[in-house]
């Protein structure tokens, strides 16, 4: 895989959240897990990635090339393509 840091962004209740790092967990892929609702750190470096889009999981997956993509919700054929994955 090509990716090297992948970031989420997440609320302490989103079961999406939760679905999304079981999945990932399952597809042995290594992330980051911020959650904004108890961070306000977290939030501001959220609000500042989102590009409005205000909705969790937001997550950010940066390649070693520094190209982005940006995902929001548990979109799995967009991971799929996003990180190489069968």
């Amino acid at each position: 895989m090509n990716k090297t840091d992948i970031t989420i962004y997440s609320t302490t209740t989103c079961s999406f959240c939760n679905a999304l790092k079981s999945w990932l967990d399952s597809q042995g892929v290594d992330y980051t897990y911020k959650v904004t609702d108890t961070d306000t750190d977290v939030m501001a470096e959220f609000m500042s990635v989102n590009d409005g889009m205000l909705g969790v999981p937001f997550t950010v997956i940066k390649s070693d090339n520094g190209e982005e993509t940006k995902i929001v919700g548990l979109d799995k054929a967009k991971f799929k393509t996003a990180l190489s994955l069968a």
